[in-house]
């Protein structure tokens, strides 16, 4: 019976380090399964934050697109109303009587025997006579074309070679610039 002890010593004390091995393996793999969730939470978390930072880029890019498309609109829009209120303007100005006074400065300044003079439509039949009289009178021998110009005003003499312009669109496309800042101080105020 000695040995029957001895073998039922060495079961039970078989039994007894595999549950204590089984326990730790439990607790250790416990252990393991809450490491394992707590680095599949803190990596989801982070994913979260990138994926939220990823979708904030995103709706500012998308934004900053929009804002910068309302601002082009805005300008084109501006344009459209300057260069309204630009040939508006011309159109008025070419009816007063101060485009005529324009028109005979012009020919006193630039205009010499032997040049032609080419006008646009409106003028050829509203101003030519007016022309006339003023070289005339300035006893120059100038040639009003029959030809008509596509420009808002004024004209060109031509004399060889050489060309003078004298149109009111040269003008405003000289004084561009200046015109457009104090059109702009108009439409903000």
């Amino acid at each position: 019976m000695g040995v029957e002890k001895i073998s039922r010593k060495i079961i039970n004390d078989a039994e007894a380090e595999a549950k204590e091995i089984i326990k730790k393996a439990n607790a250790e793999a416990k252990q393991q399964i809450k490491e394992a969730e707590e680095f599949v939470k803190k990596h989801n978390e982070q994913h979260q934050i990138a994926l939220g930072k990823a979708i904030e880029e995103k709706r500012m890019r998308y934004i900053a697109g929009v804002n910068l498309d309302i601002k082009k609109e805005i300008l084109g829009a501006k344009r459209e109303m300057i260069d309204k209120i630009i040939d508006d303007t011309l159109i008025s100005i070419t009816k007063e009587k101060k485009y005529e006074d324009f028109l005979i400065g012009m020919v006193d300044q630039a205009v010499e025997n032997d040049s032609e003079i080419m006008l646009n439509k409106e003028d050829l039949k509203k101003n030519k006579t007016l022309i006339e009289k003023e070289l005339k009178k300035k006893n120059i021998k100038a040639k009003i074309s029959d030809k008509i110009i596509n420009i808002k005003g004024g004209f060109i003499a031509k004399k060889g070679k050489i060309t003078v312009d004298c149109t009111i669109d040269s003008i405003i496309t000289a004084k561009h610039d200046e015109i457009l800042m104090k059109i702009n101080r108009l439409i903000v105020e």
